[in-house]
């Protein structure tokens, strides 16, 4: 199936046409001739024309309007305030009474007629055009101004489909800064992409204008705003955002954008004296590597903990932050062993006063003795919790195989429980990835036997098993193939073909659903021969499904990825049109990156993304890359020192300017933050760099412990991470004895 004509296409057509109607508009003295002529039809088709010209037709129209010709005023009157209520001459009868209803209503019933305006389908277009004709009232209060864009927002969330209207329409910045205003206290998933979409032409004006809210804006609109004005290049109107935020935040986290934007652009300290003056010095000396000025400054003693203690961090100290006023710091007991194991030179904290601790949590303290390099304790705390899994994987990776088995083996010995079956995934892998295929085969066997009831750990198992066992035999594991209901039988079929989980359990369901009673090895031979040898008629299947969407009735997500699986055709314009209803440009990112697509569809694509979400630092990025353009400034900036931006970035450029800067900046409450400390100090060590190296994985490894459990870490990377700290330690050792109890600590932990 194919088409002739794209989307693209069309766009550009129907521009060409609305240019060439704009050029084509007939003379003041032709509309004044026809207008007030009284041949009905030349009349009526010239009225069209005009009002089909949009906007452009209105100096005309304001010209035709101030004659002495009552017929002709009178119709240039009437298609002049048409085109003002964005109305257009194929609008429905019951649009144009809506809007009639509107343009009439006083003042006070203005919110009652926009919200009966609003409920008929194709009234968000008009409802807008009235908001952006009160902002440019100076005279409307603005209680009232922000009232009514609270009202259009709150209905545009609700309907997805006037996604693209709302973001798309040509509105001053007046109307586009009471329209933030509206949506920054929106509990909304992408709020913030609106936000910046709307403050990406005019930066300064629609910020000028959020802000005379009389209720206050949250402190997320202002990095929203100052990262589009970022991208823009206008970082002094970025800082300027900042610094009114900072005056109204009620924490100190805009201070680190401030700092990370004044440093990484080399212009001057903004002006401000607020509540937060203190705190951003901090993040300033930080920012600029002037750790006595950082110690200096945060050593203050009403200076908030955690602040004070990442200061410290950062700046290569170990000083553990003051308990003074009440302040109670997380991990303190872990932290202090931590602290006098890595003082220079190195001690040995008390172990077994250690693991007796109760001030701390089980998993804080098997963690703290896993970074001071010592495995087996740590693997004896994880198992006296019921841990064994974890304890048996941090003995195998630290090259303590004989343990880890013996570990296994206790849990082996016991019921044919969970735990067994996980235990013996486990191990499974952990031999598979050391090489011993036929020790992998043994293990995952008698899963196979016993079965695996949580359809999260089947589908993993299945992927798993496939790499040493035939889809025959592992046919037994997964009885959820012969269930009455499809959700139960996907973990089967995802585990089992080797596409996408969505493509898979679609084309399993479509075979199955003309047979239910073939086996399911017939059907997974089935689907693979469609998608390997007929991969034209799965692309017609598809086409035809995607052709029965409606804009009230939108394709389901599974047909999405099937389109962009099997390349059909018109894929993109629809994943284009797709993404302005969901707002998520994940699958055309997918595509711009992916050079199998052709250059053009990717630009395309790349060229939607970014309309939708313009502070996309990983997009600009690729548009960097693909068609050779600039920023306006350097790529890191707009990030603004935001930690998970900064992770996406270096993937890409593999460049650390972003996370260095960071890096310095860091929050350790925020995983993603000692997720950059830990990435830079790696990079530092491989560039020879230790000291450097030393300071940045001191600081990652001391704040996990500090601030308490983090997301869940691969025991790998963090054995790799801790090894890199004693390499930098033991690169740095200022004599022989302190050199070789690094020695000692990297060969504990299985590294030389």
């Amino acid at each position: 199936m194919s088409f002739p004509v794209t989307f693209y296409s069309v766009k550009i057509l129907i521009f060409l046409l609305i240019i060439a109607n704009a050029l084509a508009l007939p003379s003041f003295e032709e509309a004044r001739e026809v207008l007030g002529s009284r041949e009905t039809n030349r009349r009526k088709a010239l009225t069209n024309e005009i009002w089909r010209a949009g906007r452009e037709a209105i100096p005309l129209l304001q010209k035709l309007a101030e004659e002495e010709n009552p017929e002709v005023f009178r119709r240039a009157l009437f298609v002049l305030q048409r085109l003002r209520m964005g109305l257009e001459p194929d609008s429905p009868a019951e649009l144009l009474k809506l809007a009639e209803a509107l343009n009439l209503a006083a003042p006070e019933s203005r919110a009652s007629k926009l919200g009966e305006l609003l409920d008929y389908p194709e009234g968000v277009r008009v409802a807008l055009v009235f908001l952006d004709g009160w902002t440019a009232d100076l005279q409307m209060p603005p209680e009232h101004i922000f009232k009514l864009s609270e009202l259009v927002t709150r209905v545009v969330l609700e309907r997805r489909s006037s996604w693209e209207i709302f973001l798309s329409a040509d509105l001053s910045a007046r109307c586009r800064g009471a329209l933030v205003a509206a949506l920054s206290w929106q509990d909304h998933p992408i709020k913030l992409q609106m936000i910046a979409n709307l403050a990406s032409k005019q930066t300064k004006k629609v910020f000028e204008m959020s802000v005379t809210c009389p209720d206050r804006i949250a402190s997320d609109a202002y990095l929203a705003m100052a990262r589009i004005a970022t991208v823009h290049g206008e970082v002094p109107v970025a800082l300027q955002i900042l610094a009114a935020g900072l005056h109204e935040d009620s924490s100190y986290d805009l201070a680190r954008a401030i700092a990370f934007l004044e440093v990484g652009s080399d212009l001057p300290p903004i002006r401000y004296d607020g509540n937060w003056l203190h705190e951003l010095n901090l993040f300033r000396a930080r920012a600029r590597k002037d750790f006595e000025e950082a110690l200096r400054l945060a050593s203050k003693p009403d200076l908030n903990p955690i602040l004070a203690y990442e200061s410290n961090l950062a700046s290569g100290s170990l000083t553990l932050p003051t308990t003074e006023g009440g302040a109670v710091f997380q991990s303190s007991r872990a932290l202090a062993a931590l602290h006098q194991s890595f003082s220079a030179p190195p001690g040995e904290p008390d172990i077994e006063a250690l693991t007796s601790s109760v001030l701390i949590d089980w998993s804080e303290l098997a963690r703290t003795l896993m970074n001071l390099a010592c495995p087996n304790e740590a693997a004896e705390k994880l198992s006296s919790e019921g841990q064994f899994l974890t304890a048996t994987s941090l003995l195998w990776r630290t090259n303590l195989r004989e343990k880890a088995l013996s570990l296994g083996r206790e849990a082996l010995s016991g019921p044919a429980d969970s735990l067994q079956t996980r235990m013996r995934l486990t191990l499974a892998s952990l031999h598979f990835e050391s090489g011993d295929r036929e020790k992998a085969r043994d293990f995952f066997g008698e899963v196979i036997t016993t079965g695996i009831q949580q359809d999260t750990r089947l589908q993993l198992a299945l992927k798993l098993g496939l790499k040493f066992f035939s889809r025959e035999e592992l046919l037994p594991l997964a009885s959820g193939l012969l269930a009455n209901q499809a959700y139960q039988r996907a973990p089967s079929i995802a585990g089992l073909l080797p596409y996408h989980p969505k493509v898979s359990t679609y084309w399993y369901e479509y075979f199955r659903e003309k047979d239910p009673d073939q086996p399911p090895l017939a059907i997974f031979k089935k689907v693979e021969n469609l998608l390997s040898n007929e991969h034209e008629q799965a692309q017609s299947i598809i086409a035809e499904q995607l052709a029965a969407s409606t804009k009230l009735s939108l394709p389901t997500d599974i047909l999405y990825q099937q389109a962009l699986f099997l390349r059909v055709p018109g894929a993109l314009e629809m994943i284009k049109a797709a993404s302005w209803y969901q707002l998520s440009i994940d699958d055309l990112f997918l595509i711009a990156r992916d050079d199998s697509w052709d250059l053009q569809a990717r630009k395309e694509a790349l060229a939607t993304a970014l309309s939708i979400d313009p502070v996309n630092v990983s997009l600009h990025w690729l548009n960097m890359k693909l068609n050779r353009v600039n920023l306006p400034v350097s790529s890191h900036l707009p990030t603004l020192g935001d930690p998970g931006l900064a992770l996406q970035l270096v993937a890409h450029t593999r460049k650390l300017e972003t996370i260095a800067l960071v890096s310095e900046l860091v929050d350790l409450r925020d995983h993603r933050g000692v997720r950059c400390l830990t990435v830079l100090g790696n990079a530092y060590l491989k560039s020879g760099q230790p000291v450097q190296a030393a300071r940045v994985l001191q600081a990652a490894i001391c704040g996990e412990v500090a601030t308490g459990p983090q997301p869940a870490t691969g025991i790998q990377s963090s054995l790799d991470n801790l090894a890199s700290y004693f390499e930098a330690r033991k690169l740095t050792s200022s004599t022989s004895s302190e050199k070789e109890i690094w020695i000692e600590r990297l060969d504990r932990i299985g590294y030389d």
